[in-house]
């Protein structure tokens, strides 16, 4: 399951992640406590210590780029700092296969330039 964000509020690890089949999952202290379809605007509501904790996205055009989550506690929200970053790994990997792809077009090319009527 991908990770989609982790956060650490009053001792408590709190993760968010979207399983293969669709939905959104909040794990608090590894334990799941919520579950929806993944949408943008779900939400996800559960109680810790007798306070109501309430987790949404956040629209895309006030989200900053490492925090795409908001949490309220009894009504008033938290300031929140994503402790885990995205990967890039899929940015290096598909760099690697364009080079390795334009290297292999270039190299047909100037094999047919140079090589293809020396052996006709």
């Amino acid at each position: 399951m991908p990770r989609l964000a982790l956060y650490y509020v009053e001792n408590h690890r709190i993760e968010i992640v979207k399983t293969l089949l669709g939905k959104e999952q909040v794990l608090l202290n590894g334990m799941k406590i919520s579950e929806a379809k993944w949408e943008h605007a779900t939400k996800h509501y559960f109680s810790v210590n007798r306070n109501k904790y309430r987790i949404g996205r956040r629209d895309s055009s006030k989200a900053d780029k490492m925090n795409t989550y908001e949490i309220h506690k009894d009504g008033a929200p938290v300031a929140l700092i994503n402790v885990e970053q995205q990967s890039s790994s899929f940015i290096i990997v598909l760099i690697i296969l364009v080079g390795v792809g334009c290297g292999y077009l270039f190299g047909a090319f100037v094999y047919q330039l140079f090589f293809s009527n020396a052996i006709a």
